[in-house]
């Protein structure tokens, strides 16, 4: 499994964001807290990642919040996308993702073993 850091944090809603592959798929993991600063870096790197070979999970367990360009960011239509699943446990970030319906638009799972054994 190789690991690509690409911010590192102490302060636990300072916004990260970390890729992996695993098991086939590229994990986009978030962490902290995503709005409009953070937004264009979790779609260019989503960008990237998409137009590979694999699948895309993203993992937002460690999300502490999240506004539309935040959603907007994640749920952008890509050229060449494979297909995108997205881990969201219950919380704050799950709520948003309920009133908005995004599991209407695409698939959420609330750990990342069952969105990579659904990929698989």
């Amino acid at each position: 499994m190789a690991r690509s850091m690409v911010d590192a944090s102490t302060d636990p809603d300072e916004f990260t964001l970390s890729k992996v592959t695993r098991d086939g798929c590229e994990v986009v993991t978030l962490a902290g807290e995503l709005d409009l600063v953070n937004a264009a870096r979790v779609s260019d790197t989503l960008d990237s990642v998409t137009s590979g070979p694999h699948k895309v999970v993203v993992d937002l367990t460690e999300l502490t919040f999240i506004d539309s360009s935040g959603i907007h960011a994640i749920l952008a239509p890509r050229a060449g996308q494979q297909g995108i699943v997205i881990v969201c446990p219950p919380g704050n970030v799950r709520r948003v993702f309920d009133v908005t319906r995004i599991d209407q638009v695409v698939p959420l799972y609330e750990t990342l073993d069952e969105a990579i054994a659904e990929l698989g």
